[in-house]
């Protein structure tokens, strides 16, 4: 069982003594109990809130706990367990009982270790449905993960892995090239964490100036400097209760990283002119487009830093090693513009095209073609000839790799077996093997 049990529990029984003593019982183990002293009592409460568990004796005036039993398993929506006390038992009753939907019953007189058994095995029950509700529902949404998306192998591991860091509060180092997402990477983990009632604040660390960057992250009081007209609430004050998302942090000036380590080592920040500082409690998630690591290594990035912002570690793969998602991703932005009344569809030849395409731009590129496509294609189809010249120009026959005249395509494959066989036994590239083909091996 948990620590902190979520099982919420209603006790039904018309003696008070037995209500009293359920009662105190379960909540020195730390469950939610409430109670009712009939079946029509508790109907009241279960139609204003949910129960997980239902305890009720069956012998009660007016409708016994059978017949409270039917009622709740007829209702629609949450069906809470139900577990009866009863003064009579036999196999008879165990049948009856659990034909109406009964998740346990127990016999009076009865010990408090088996309530408390029967409490906790529904309880692991509870918590197992639930684990399978959850995946039942990412299973019919497998390619989407707040707003990210992609059905690959490397981002299904990507999802999994901010689905794990999301519950710590360690701070998190997102790495990938530009245009890869990795702002929505943060936003996942934010909304996936505890903190996601707080606010998700972000900061370009490349796009500030380095004399503004410090009263951005830090504040700073009226008359600090020349244009200080008012006093300013730093970013890691705004965040407070939240996240604050550090992109491009790799472009911080060295002057302010050891300013960035004290905050995040004491978890205060001194305003510019100030001479108090003022505490904050927020989760750090930075990103990069650079490898942070060498650079602290070769002394551009302080070390020390880097280990605390990198509890956590999340990389990004670009969209040329993610290929299988390029159609879900089109899909994605074309029915984005649909919403809006721009209606557009691509060829099979350009959805050929635009997964062979080496994607420098990642996934912000292609989603910039796609809005392209939309606005500049004069027929309801995009064809080849409406991609851009950097696209088309892969496609020439230059570009391609051609049979020579005197081989078959029997003959080229025989040799490229051949070539990667001797290839993985010796380590080097055999003489014999073309060396038009041997390029082609390696490219591909």
């Amino acid at each position: 069982m948990n620590s902190k049990p979520t099982v919420s529990i209603l006790i039904v029984d018309d003696h008070k003594e037995m209500r009293d003593f359920l009662q105190d019982i379960l909540s020195e183990q730390g469950y939610r109990v409430a109670t009712a002293a009939s079946a029509d009592e508790a109907l009241e409460r279960l139609a204003s809130r949910e129960f997980h568990l239902v305890i009720t004796d069956i012998k009660m005036p007016g409708m016994d706990g059978v017949g409270l039993l039917e009622q709740i398993k007829t209702g629609r929506g949450f069906s809470p367990f139900v577990i009866l006390i009863t003064a009579f038992g036999d196999i008879n009753d165990t049948i009856r009982f659990i034909d109406k939907g009964a998740y346990d019953y127990i016999i009076k007189p009865f010990k408090m270790e088996q309530i408390l058994i029967a409490v906790k095995r529904a309880e692991r029950e509870l918590q197992m449905r639930q684990r399978v509700r959850e995946l039942e529902d990412r299973a019919t949404r497998p390619h989407r993960f707040q707003q990210l998306l992609g059905k690959s192998p490397v981002m299904q591991q990507v999802f999994s892995l901010i689905e794990k860091v999301a519950a710590a509060e360690g701070s998190v180092l997102i790495e990938g090239e530009t245009g890869t997402g990795k702002e929505l990477i943060a936003q996942a983990i934010h909304r996936e964490s505890p903190r996601k009632k707080g606010p998700f604040v972000p900061i370009n660390c490349a796009s500030i100036p380095e004399g503004l960057l410090e009263s951005e992250l830090f504040g700073h009081t009226r008359g600090a400097f020349t244009g200080a007209s008012d006093k300013k609430q730093g970013l890691f004050v705004a965040a407070d209760g939240g996240t604050l998302f550090l992109d491009e942090i790799g472009e911080m000036p060295p002057s302010l990283q050891a300013k960035l380590l004290r905050a995040i080592q004491e978890r205060r920040v001194r305003p510019v002119g100030s001479t108090s500082d003022i505490t904050f409690d927020v989760r750090i998630v930075s990103a990069t487009n650079c490898d942070l690591r060498s650079a602290a290594s070769e002394g551009r990035f302080r070390e020390d830093i880097f280990y605390r912002l990198a509890t956590f570690q999340i990389k990004v793969p670009p969209l040329r090693q993610r290929r299988e998602d390029i159609p879900l991703l089109i899909e994605h932005f074309l029915a984005q513009h649909a919403a809006e009344g721009r209606d557009i569809f691509f060829s099979p030849e350009v959805l050929r095209a635009l997964v062979d395409y080496s994607w420098p731009g990642n996934v912000r590129e292609l989603r910039s073609l796609v809005e392209r496509c939309i606005y500049l294609c004069a027929a309801e189809t995009v064809q080849l000839d409406d991609l851009p010249e950097e696209i088309r120009r892969q496609l020439r026959p230059e570009n391609r790799y051609c049979l020579p005249e005197d081989k078959t395509l029997a003959t080229v494959e025989l040799e490229y077996i051949l070539f990667s066989t001797a290839v993985r036994a010796t380590g080097s590239e055999p003489p014999r093997f073309s060396a038009s083909i041997a390029k082609r091996s390696r490219e591909n």
